[in-house]
């Protein structure tokens, strides 16, 4: 359809169908004294104001798959002040395309700070070009506090994450179940970052400057390849939730882990856990050793 068409629909009087109910199809009455049945005036059309039929328009060209509506909506929004709403937003972040080509309108303020989180699905990226174009505009979705990973392995996540480090606001991120075998080093200079989820993945170690994390609170690094714990890990002073079982781990320094002042939960491959439990009662006070992994047989 070509830009004169889709004005015209544009254009064009809104109308909603009248709806009829079901006694509108019953026959007249057979046998016995004839009733008199009368007429009911047909329901009159409902008619969308002005404002409604844009709008409705609106939503129109925003779920669309064909970018040239997606023009046509941001040349209507901004020449009528229109604001985003929720489920328009939501119809965008179905797609890196769509992400993309909002967050490089002018004047996008009231798109930007509609998302405070966001998820990334498998269809969210069509072709692996689009990985790289999103995570250049993911640092502009700064009210941006929880992003979540759930492509798996059929795309490249390290551009994102990369890009999410810079998010001024981001507190919780998701990347569990891509393969990923190394953490960027990036994800250290994330300012806010409060929690931490990357199992099943095949880490081995964490990045060197891990510990500048002075936020993180919750790290689940279960059902990975670590072999001991990351020296790292034991320098993020906030931390109260560390999840590293499901691992190989063939030792841990309880010593090494009472760093961890704020620690209150801790899960640990059941035969360390059961070899090292008076030491680790010894050097981590506040933890809750009467959770139901800590009871052994």
């Amino acid at each position: 359809m070509g830009l004169l068409s889709k004005l015209k629909m544009w254009l064009g009087p809104q109308k909603v169908s009248p709806v009829f109910s079901d006694t509108d199809n019953q026959e007249a009455p057979q046998g016995g004294a004839i009733e008199e049945i009368k007429e009911e005036s047909p329901a009159a059309e409902i008619v969308l104001s002005e404002e409604e039929q844009q709008f409705a328009q609106v939503k129109q060209f925003v779920a669309s798959d064909d970018l040239s509506n997606h023009e046509l909506a941001a040349m209507f929004m901004s020449g009528l002040g229109m604001q985003w709403d929720s489920e328009m937003c939501d119809l965008v972040s179905r797609s890196a395309e769509k992400m993309t080509f909002w967050a490089l309108q002018e004047n996008n303020e009231g798109f930007i700070s509609n998302f405070r989180s966001l998820v990334i699905s498998p269809r969210f990226f069509s072709l692996y070009s689009e990985i790289a174009e999103f995570a250049e505009i993911l640092p502009r979705f700064i009210f941006l506090e929880e992003l979540k990973w759930n492509a798996k392995h059929l795309w490249n996540q390290h551009p994102v994450i990369i890009a999410a480090a810079k998010l001024p606001g981001l507190k919780k991120l998701y990347a569990r179940e891509c393969r990923m075998n190394f953490l960027p080093e990036s994800i250290c200079e994330a300012p806010a970052l409060e929690e931490l989820y990357l199992s099943d993945n095949k880490l081995t170690e964490m990045p060197r400057d891990f510990g500048q994390l002075t936020n993180l609170r919750i790290l689940d690094i279960s059902a990975n390849e670590f072999k001991k714990c990351p020296r790292s890990v034991c320098q993020l002073r906030m931390l109260e939730t560390l999840r590293i079982h499901k691992n190989p781990l063939v030792d841990i320094e309880p010593r090494m882990l009472g760093r961890l002042y704020k620690l209150k939960d801790i899960q640990l491959p059941e035969i360390i856990a059961k070899f090292n439990l008076d030491s680790l009662k010894d050097w981590l006070p506040d933890v809750d050793f009467d959770k139901s992994y800590w009871q052994f047989d």
